[in-house]
């Protein structure tokens, strides 16, 4: 008999198998020691203590102990039969999820797959194999339940992970940094003296694809690359008269044709740096051509910043205009304390969200190699079963409340700044709101299991508790019926002599 119980991942698979084949080993060395039989012996031991103590008007205490010590072995042999004895065969079957659903909505179903035992073998009791198969039953419906949100969050998170490889790449961005970036700057910084700058322009000049630069006149179409630059071939009228350049040779692209030319250009070549499986959920989820210049904004910011010359790559503030200072004299506000400590926070999230699966397994696979100790030690107690049942199914139930996070986590993120997603996607925003959406998020991934244990724990040995009672009741029913034999017997013999 085999059993075929489905995983959340290869990573479960794994250790959930290594978790049965160390359970199969315990299990073997307790039944071979006989440890496994020692709590039938505590149980008619301590029956027999139990009736040596009562009085002589309990009845005939041979038949009492012998009811009671049976009443007590049946609930013992099921945990024995059912929930210790590995009798089936297990075989895990990986499971998969749906990528474009993931990509839409940022949750995980998951689909059965065929697999095997990772290269080993393993048996498993009858009740934890339900266990198994409805708890991740019951979690993959729940999951597939959460109404369907973009995942804005898996496309910010794919973004900040995203890294500059190409030196050529990183290098050229540093000259157009220097010689379109901070020259175009520094023009809008003279031309605007004693007046103020709109805020949508100043939002929109705080990075090198700028498209007020791009196409405003007298911006990127005016300024030229340093040097002779690969990919921009020779142009007698734009480059005759410039020094180391002539036919056949590299010329000197202007500002826009250098960020925008085909796929020579700074913008396709940086947008190259984002893996495919990112750009697609980026076009999914936003839609608009000019998400794909708030992505880039994204991965620049997360990339280590272009080396500047002085007066070139400065901030509005240090150059001193006034409306760019109380901008970011707001933000800093904000920023104090709770922001700082966001900023800091935002990296752990990331690491932690990845994390917490790995741990929920580990721990799952401790619990399983821990259970022949737990259920012999308890004397295969019917309280201690029922508290572990409730907590494996809440173990794996939290891929749940994890996957909820998420989905309210992309919920925030859309009541926050439904009006500006793409700013939100490029790092702009309120300092304040972005403080209070991370600190609100993280601690989701926490409160939200940690409760969830608790109550499944409460109910796990309030059920348990009840079992046992039940079971005490049924050797209390025993002990009354092996008390009246005896005085009825009595009493037949009394009417006899009568």
């Amino acid at each position: 008999m085999s059993a075929d119980l489905m995983t959340f991942g290869y990573f479960e698979h794994v250790v959930l198998m290594i978790g049965w084949v160390v359970n199969n080993a315990i299990w073997g060395m307790l039944n071979e020691s006989m440890v496994a039989a020692l709590p039938f012996v505590a149980l008619v031991l301590r029956e027999w203590y139990q009736a040596r103590r009562e009085g002589e008007d309990e009845g005939n205490k041979g038949l009492l102990t012998l009811n009671r010590i049976e009443a007590g072995f049946y609930a013992m042999i099921l945990i024995y039969g059912f929930c210790t004895a590995p009798i089936m065969s297990v075989n895990f079957q990986t499971g998969e999820y749906d990528q474009t659903h993931f990509q839409q909505c940022g949750t995980t179903v998951y689909e059965s797959t065929g697999g095997t035992g990772a290269g080993m073998s393993a048996q498993i009791p009858l009740w934890w194999a339900a266990v198994h198969a409805v708890s991740h039953g019951a979690t993959n419906a729940a999951v597939a339940s959460l109404p369907c949100k973009p995942a804005y969050q898996h496309v910010a998170q794919k973004l900040d992970e995203t890294v500059v490889k190409d030196p050529k790449l990183r290098y050229q961005l540093n000259e157009f940094q220097q010689w379109c970036f901070g020259m175009a700057r520094t023009k809008l910084l003279r031309d605007s003296a004693g007046n103020s700058v709109p805020p949508d322009v100043t939002l929109d000049v705080d990075w090198i694809g700028s498209s007020y630069f791009l196409n405003t006149p007298g911006y990127y179409d005016s300024l030229y690359a340093d040097k002779p630059t690969q990919g921009f071939p020779y142009d007698a009228t734009r480059d005759a008269g410039r020094s180391s350049t002539g036919p056949g040779q590299p010329g000197y692209p202007t500002c826009k044709e250098w960020w925008e030319s085909g796929t020579v250009g700074l913008r396709a070549r940086l947008m190259d740096q984002v893996d495919t499986d990112t750009q697609s959920a980026l076009s999914t989820v936003f839609g608009t051509s000019s998400a794909e210049d708030a992505a880039l904004r994204r991965v620049l910011k997360g990339n280590p910043r272009p080396s500047r010359k002085p007066g070139y790559g400065s901030t509005f503030a240090e150059e001193g205009l006034s409306g760019w200072v109380a901008r970011l004299a707001n933000d800093a506000v904000g920023f104090i304390g709770m922001g700082a400590a966001a900023a800091a926070a935002a990296p752990a999230k990331a690491i932690m969200v990845d994390a917490l699966p790995m741990v929920q397994w580990l721990t799952l696979m401790a619990m399983i190699m821990a259970l022949p100790f737990i259920l012999v030690f308890s004397g295969y107690s019917w309280k201690v079963t029922g508290l572990f049942t409730f907590i494996m199914f809440g173990t794996v139930f939290m891929t749940f409340w994890w996957q909820l996070a998420a989905w309210l986590d992309n919920n925030l993120t859309e009541i926050l700044y439904g009006a500006d997603m793409e700013g939100w996607l490029a790092g702009l925003g309120n300092s304040k709101e972005k403080s209070i959406r991370w600190f609100v998020s993280f601690s989701m991934y926490l409160v939200l299991p940690a409760l969830w244990m608790s109550m499944l724990a409460w109910a796990g040995y309030r059920g348990g508790e009840a079992a046992s009672t039940a079971i005490k009741g049924g050797q209390e029913e025993a002990k009354s019926a092996g008390g009246k034999g005896p005085n009825a017997a009595k009493q037949v013999a009394g009417k006899a002599k009568k």
